[in-house]
């Protein structure tokens, strides 16, 4: 499959950085990297991929979570999906429930019709639930966002950022994650679901099952409002 040299490379530059950043933070360093793979032959001859690298970084007041997400799928020499998405956002914890933020993203889908839409927003959070097992925030803010479409000019506006996100260990082997943002702005919505299944396998090693549905308000003629993405793959922690 025909994947970017370039994507290859990030991950590699954000593998290496996280590394370099646990040996010199004094604060803890979480990353996870995991890999999907799905290959058919014969009649038809498809394979599909599909990684996602986590990073968060924390200290005394700051805590930064970062994300890297790349899908593709090809049938018969032919490529049918192509996506690479990039997320971080860094959170000032003012006390044990409330923080402020700061959050960017790039999304690079092939097949939206769009040629790519970055937004940065920053505003408030607060955790609803804050225990060991359970773990439940909601944010909103501020920002703008510039959206283009495949060989026009970009278009800029204002967005309001919303959000939630909850973490909740099912047992010492299993762990359930779910998300979602939206952002909002005159010209059109972005909104994007995700829930996920961890389950230790051995280890750092464990699977992950993953359901993700991106919807966009307005989008160019032919296309669907909304994707869907579900996932199967390993996960490695260190």
């Amino acid at each position: 499959m025909k994947f970017k040299h370039t994507f290859l490379l990030a991950v590699f530059g954000i593998s290496q950085s996280t590394v370099m950043l646990a040996a010199q933070s004094a604060g803890p360093v979480d990353a996870s990297i995991a890999l999907g793979y799905v290959g058919t032959s014969g009649n038809t001859d498809t394979s599909s991929f599909n990684t996602e690298f986590l990073v968060t970084l924390r200290s005394q007041q700051w805590t930064h979570n970062g994300k890297l997400q790349a899908m593709g799928s090809q049938q018969d020499s032919t490529t049918k999906a192509e996506r690479y998405y990039l997320e971080d956002k860094s959170d000032y914890n003012l006390d044990a429930s409330q923080y402020l933020f700061g959050k960017g993203s790039y999304l690079d889908d092939r097949f939206s019709g769009y040629s790519y839409q970055a937004s940065a927003a920053a505003g408030y959070g607060r955790f609803l639930i804050n225990e060991d097992k359970l773990k439940l925030q909601a944010f909103g803010g501020v920002g703008y966002r510039q959206t283009a479409l495949k060989n026009l000019s970009g278009n800029g506006d204002a967005i309001v950022t919303l959000g939630e996100k909850l973490e909740w260990s099912l047992s010492g082997s299993a762990k359930l994650v779910q998300s979602l943002s939206s952002d909002i702005g005159s010209n059109l919505t972005m909104t994007v679901f995700e829930v996920g299944l961890v389950s230790q396998i051995i280890d750092r090693i464990a699977s992950k099952i993953a359901i993700q549905a991106s919807n966009i308000s307005e989008v160019p003629a032919g296309k669907k409002k909304t994707d869907t993405q579900t996932s199967i793959s390993l996960s490695y922690s260190f």
